[in-house]
């Protein structure tokens, strides 16, 4: 999603939540009675807006086929050891490039999450990596050679982990590395989605 489009959906619904508070003040409409009645339709026209937003998304470079990313240039490029990320309107586009790194928290809820690690060194010792999503999508490309412990699930969509994959409703994959137990630099990875797919290679 480009930052022009994220900070308009956003204020749209600020503007749309203060103009109702305000007409509750003045007595003109009741809040509850109208978040009561019309909270499906706000959930379509958000589930829209994802949809709508995914089919005019750049085409992706550089990445395997089939597989979602974002292109090099729309990537925010970081070089923190501990990611510490958050999102409530708008997706997550990092680049991670940096010795030591040592995992971290990555959160989204009306958005995609799109993390490339493909070029970070790991601190010494075992460190995690939790990624939770609500409504859009978990992507990660991850180091070739690094060992790694990796569960995925979803709950309403598809799972694919290092060339395995699963379809359908509450879906969970694990990897293991074969050398994970005696690595001295190791990274444990937990992705959960609830509504959208779960693409980890």
């Amino acid at each position: 999603m480009y930052p022009a489009r994220r900070s308009y959906i956003g204020a749209l619904i600020l503007i749309t939540l203060g103009i109702l508070f305000l007409l509750e003040n003045f007595g003109l409409a009741n809040v509850g009675d109208l978040i009561g009645t019309f909270w499906p339709v706000i959930l379509i026209i958000i589930g829209l807006s994802v949809l709508l937003r995914r089919h005019h998304a750049p085409p992706m470079v550089n990445m395997p086929a089939g597989q979602p990313y974002p292109p090099a240039g729309g990537a925010q490029t970081l070089d923190t050891s501990m990611l510490n990320n958050s999102s409530v309107f708008g997706d997550i586009d990092m680049k991670i490039v940096v010795p030591g790194f040592r995992g971290g928290i990555v959160s989204c809820v009306f958005g995609d999450v799109n993390l490339d690690l493909s070029e970070v060194q790991l601190a010494d010792g075992e460190h995690l990596l939790k990624l939770d999503g609500v409504f859009g999508g978990l992507h990660v490309l991850l180091p070739k050679d690094l060992a790694l412990f990796v569960t995925a699930r979803a709950v309403f969509g598809d799972v694919k982990v290092l060339g395995n994959s699963k379809g359908g409703i509450g879906q969970e994959l694990s990897y293991t590395s074969p050398n994970y137990a005696d690595a001295p630099k190791k990274l444990r990875v937990y992705a959960n989605q609830v509504f959208g797919d779960v693409r980890i290679w």
